[in-house]
């Protein structure tokens, strides 16, 4: 949801056009207003370090518009917000600065103990300027002088924050709970950022904070500490070899990136036919099936609809009982077999109420295997296995190829399929891409103000995908049902401003009744020649959601009120 980006180095440089580039690329996530703090050098007129803080609402282009001549400097952070309390203007995003103006922060998450710190404050004649819980976090560090690394102390809740003073070159971090925050460096620049997208490619070096870690930032040296004891933290290698603004010609992020799905899924029946540490883990998940008597999947949203899917293989495949679900439905009553395997979905690694669900997994001891598209994030760290989904960055909000590389590996980690099937599987995709168009038609008229997409067992789990992808990108209503739940209710609402896309073949009998109510159908057929095909059969729905968005001459890229990484609870 929200994005931090930072850079520090030993010499003045352009840091603050690295600085907006690296929240250009966090625009994805969502977010309502952006800002940036940097020092301004002393100079032989000005004698005195102070802090520059540049604030807008609306897109990048907004702040990049109000930054004025891009000065060099040492230092400049940064922030997207996406509001979680006081209203979007100007003065209640970030960075937010301690009531003298000397201490300026950028964060994200929930400081759940505001009550409690803002009459710390009042109690020392510190006044806030703001509602929103980041402005105590500049003031306590005031109040703390250089006792800062007890900052957890004093704060509840999951976070994270950078901080720079006036008094210093130096960057202050801090993390509790599960929000994610990395720091890279290249040769002449340490960057710190929520999510690695951000990182230049010069980037070779990267390091994740944990949770109760603070890191001190000075010049080119990197300080680590927990609860106030120095640490030692190991550096991993990093490459990143994509460009992540690049649409390839695609006029939206969305259509780029169900054109992929083909290639991704050649990529992953490749990787994991041939790469020896996935087939390694398979072969492990495999011995930890054969001791469960249950297997719990969950995820949120898209991720969910492909752990609905994924229950219904596996307890075909694997006849044992699977359950999907929503993440932020588990809680400590739910019955959870004591030889039960958990496998979560997640295609940032970071999303919070997964992160909350694997806390009440492991509290039971039960093993969890990851599916997730970032093998640096939190979820991937805090799991058994990972499986990495292979799609490379994803920035539209509405996913897309992530859906299909979770069923697809999903399939592939419990059951081996012949060459023939993959193949097979493959060209279907592609022929499937190539006539979307043709295969579900887009309508003369989009003269309807409710959508019905109906399905029976997987196609009606696509078909609540399907519905998702519709609702967030269009805004238009859209819900997915099963074929013959019609008649228990929802019959009532058809008209003739209503649309139904059936997807099969075996559901004719609601399709007739909806159109005997002067309803609109279309249907989606499902090749079951191969029993990989309905993975690729939501792309027509996709290519459909995007084209009703762009009709409406809406962004399907940034839908409204919706983030690309939900990390707050």
């Amino acid at each position: 949801m929200c994005g931090i980006f930072g850079c520090i180095s030993q010499h003045s440089q352009n840091l603050i056009d690295k600085t907006l580039q690296g929240l250009k690329i966090l625009e994805y996530r969502g977010y309502d207003s952006a800002g940036i703090t940097y020092h301004n050098a002393k100079t032989q007129t000005n004698t005195e370090t102070k802090l520059t803080t540049i604030k807008s609402v609306g897109d990048i282009e907004q702040l990049i518009s109000k930054v004025k001549n891009h000065p060099q400097t040492t230092v400049c952070i940064g922030h997207t917000r996406w509001a979680t309390n006081g209203e979007v203007n100007i003065n209640n995003s970030h960075p937010h600065l301690s009531y003298n103006n000397e201490i300026a922060v950028v964060h994200n998450g929930i400081i759940e103990n505001y009550s409690e710190c803002c009459d710390l404050l009042k109690a020392n004649d510190i006044k806030l300027k703001t509602p929103v819980d980041t402005e105590v976090i500049p003031n306590i560090l005031y109040l703390l002088h250089d006792n800062k690394h007890n900052i957890h102390k004093y704060l509840q809740g999951q976070y994270v924050f950078c901080a720079t003073d006036i008094y210093s070159k130096n960057l202050f971090l801090a993390k509790k709970g599960n929000l994610p925050l990395y720091i890279g460096r290249d040769n002449d620049t340490i960057y710190i950022t929520s999510d690695t997208l951000a990182l230049p490619t010069s980037t070779n070096e990267i390091v994740a904070l944990d949770d109760l870690d603070t890191c001190e930032i000075i010049d080119n040296q990197i300080l680590f500490f927990k609860e106030n004891q120095s640490i030692k933290k190991s550096w991993q290698p990093f490459n990143q070899s994509f460009i992540a603004s690049d649409k390839n010609g695609f006029s939206t992020y969305m259509e780029k990136e169900i054109n992929e799905i083909p290639d991704i899924m050649q990529r992953i029946i490749s990787s994991y036919s041939t790469d020896k540490t996935i087939l390694q883990q398979i072969q492990a998940l495999r011995a930890q099936i054969k001791n469960s008597n249950c297997i719990h999947i969950c995820g949120c949203g898209t991720s969910y609809h492909a752990a609905l899917i994924l229950s219904k293989v596996f307890e075909k495949e694997l006849q044992i009982r699977t359950i999907a679900h929503v993440s932020s439905e588990l809680n400590q009553t739910t019955l959870l077999n004591e030889k039960a395997l958990a496998i979560v979905i997640s295609q940032s690694g970071e999303t919070a109420d997964t992160l909350a669900c694997m806390d009440i997994l492991q509290n039971q001891k039960i093993p969890i295997i990851a599916l997730c598209n970032i093998t640096t994030s939190t979820i991937a760290k805090r799991s058994e296995i990972t499986f990495p989904l292979l799609c490379g960055p994803e920035i539209a909000v509405a996913s897309t190829k992530v859906f299909c590389a979770a069923i697809l590996i999903g399939c592939l980690i419990i059951k081996n399929y012949t060459q023939k099937i993959h193949n097979e599987f493959i060209q279907n995709t592609r022929k499937t891409l190539q006539n979307a168009r043709k295969i579900l038609h887009f309508p003369n008229t989009n003269d309807f103000s409710k959508i019905f997409i109906i399905g029976k067992g997987i196609a009606h789990a696509l078909a609540l995908e399907s519905a998702l992808k519709i609702k967030e990108v269009s805004y238009i209503h859209c819900e997915g049902y099963p074929a013959n739940e019609l008649k228990h209710g929802p019959l009532s609402m058809v008209d003739t401003t209503t649309l139904a896309i059936t997807i099969g073949d075996n559901v004719s009998n609601t399709a007739a009744e909806i159109q005997a109510r002067g309803g609109t159908v279309i249907n989606l057929p499902i090749d079951n020649k191969n029993p990989l095909n309905f993975i690729g059969q939501i792309i027509p729905v996709q290519i459909f959601a995007l084209d009703l968005a762009q009709s409406k001459n809406i962004n399907p890229d940034k839908p409204r009120n919706l983030a690309k990484s939900v990390t707050v609870l």
